[in-house]
C-alpha cells in the first residue's frame, strides 16, 4: 500500500517538509530580535543568543567571565558557541513581552476590581 506522504507529495510537492514548525519558527524571531533563549535536551541545558539556524541545527553564543583559575592574570570574558541538532530539543524559552515594576502592579491591580464571583446575586 503507498504511503500516503508520497501519495500528497504527487500533488503538493515537499508540503510535509516546507512548513516551519513552531521550534524553528521562535528560534528564528530570537535570531532576528537578538533575543536570548534557553533550550532543554535530554541531557542537558544551554542558554544564549542565537547566531545562526538552518533545518538542522541552531547555533547560540554565550557570553561569560572566565574564572580566575583560566585567566589568573586578566580575568576577562569568554565567548562559547553551541551547535544544537533541532531534533535533539525538547524544550524552548524565550521571552515574549517585558514589563517594567509599575506596569506590572497596574496590571495586576486590573485583575483585583474584577467582580468577587465568590458572591451569589440575589
Amino acid at each position: 500500500m503507498p504511503d500516503f506522504t508520497d501519495f500528497l507529495q504527487q500533488f503538493v510537492p515537499k508540503a510535509t517538509s516546507s512548513l516551519p514548525n513552531l521550534l524553528h519558527q521562535r528560534l528564528e524571531e530570537a535570531l532576528q530580535n537578538g533575543d536570548k533563549v534557553w533550550i532543554e535536551t535530554n541531557n542537558d541545558s544551554f542558554a544564549g543568543i542565537p547566531i545562526r539556524i538552518d533545518s538542522d541545527f541552531v547555533e547560540i553564543l554565550t557570553l561569560s567571565a572566565a574564572s580566575e583559575d583560566e585567566e589568573p592574570e586578566d580575568p576577562g570574558y569568554k565567548r562559547t558557541t553551541w551547535l544544537i541538532r533541532l531534533a535533539c530539543i525538547e524544550a524552548v524559552a524565550y521571552p515574549t513581552e517585558h514589563w517594567s515594576k509599575d506596569r506590572l502592579e497596574n496590571l495586576l491591580g486590573g485583575e483585583e476590581s474584577l467582580p468577587d464571583r465568590d458572591h451569589d446575586e440575589d
